[in-house]
């Protein structure tokens, strides 16, 4: 028998070996909009690589789940990702309306979602070259979406949970174990804010902007909930990619003094699941030190403090 998908997937190299082939999913992309009745599948266009299968494909957007035997749990990941963008368009935020998700058995069990393509640009592309005030609007504008999202689950969520996550983050194993242990300590020590729903990863290639300077927030798969703190590392080093004025306006939009602020940060950069990528980037934008080769977690601290604008 013959399958849309030719290629084998055994682990999350072999994956990643195809996951942004326009060739290998030609075929499999026909065959899903052939059973969603859409048209387009014959224009296939790469966009911004992330984990899993993204293109173009005539007026829409199709994003599909690399499947369990990658060795990713993608199920949790395309479930969460469904609900936070209903979510999401349910409190009034600009973001892709989604026109079909659901899943093909073909060589593997791929779940898939299709959604509107959003006019626009990547923030990240544009931001560093506005004016100041332009700047300041997106800010108030990102803020304003936040505001948004950020809402209280309707199950309890207990703060405990959210440090456990932290200790299972195997990610956390590209340092050393005395600092995977600062870790720990501090996370398990300091209080956290109200658990909210967050987007998780709100980067350069995750806000797009359209001609009227709209705001539009995509990729929801690392939707979770967590302190509303937790967006701000993905935002100031990703998407503000560092910018001075950027930062500033984003602390005194939301009313915050720089020393508290930079508690919250730096507390946030440890609970994020993607904090050891932060750390990295810290690391490189302000200090000749490589990350591998910190002996303090402070250090990070004392960087944010030296180098974040006043």
């Amino acid at each position: 028998m013959s399958h849309a998908f030719a290629k084998e997937i055994h682990n999350w190299d072999s994956w990643g070996a195809v996951y942004q082939s326009i060739e290998d999913f030609r075929q499999l992309i026909e065959v899903i909009y052939r059973k969603e009745n859409l048209s387009g599948a014959e224009h296939i266009f790469q966009l911004t690589p992330g984990t899993n299968a993204v293109f173009r494909a005539g007026s829409y957007v199709i994003k599909i789940f690399a499947p369990k035997e990658s060795g990713a749990n993608t199920d949790a990941e395309y479930q969460a990702e469904i609900s936070a963008m209903e979510r999401a368009i349910q409190q009034g935020i600009h973001a892709p309306n989604v026109i079909a998700a659901s899943y093909i058995q073909d060589n593997y069990l791929f779940r898939y979602i299709i959604m509107d393509f959003i006019q626009g640009q990547e923030a990240g592309k544009v931001l560093s070259g506005w004016t100041f005030p332009q700047k300041e609007a997106f800010v108030k504008q990102l803020l304003a979406n936040l505001d948004k999202l950020n809402t209280l689950p309707s199950e309890h969520v207990d703060a405990s949970a959210i440090k456990q996550r932290v200790a299972r983050n195997t990610r956390w194993n590209f340092f050393s174990e005395s600092i995977r242990a600062q870790i720990a300590e501090i996370v398990t020590e300091s209080p956290i804010s109200q658990p909210v729903y967050v987007h998780g990863d709100i980067t350069a290639e995750n806000v797009m902007v359209d001609d009227g300077g709209q705001l539009f927030i995509i990729d929801f798969a690392d939707s979770t909930i967590a302190p509303a703190e937790y967006e701000y590392p993905p935002i100031l080093f990703s998407l503000f990619d560092f910018d001075a004025d950027l930062i500033q306006l984003f602390r005194r939009e939301i009313g915050c003094s720089r020393e508290v602020f930079i508690d919250k940060l730096f507390l946030a950069i440890l609970l994020h699941e993607f904090g050891f990528v932060f750390v990295k980037m810290i690391c490189e934008k302000y200090s000749d030190q490589d990350a591998h080769a910190l002996t303090d977690i402070y250090e990070v601290k004392r960087m944010l403090q030296a180098h974040l604008p006043m």
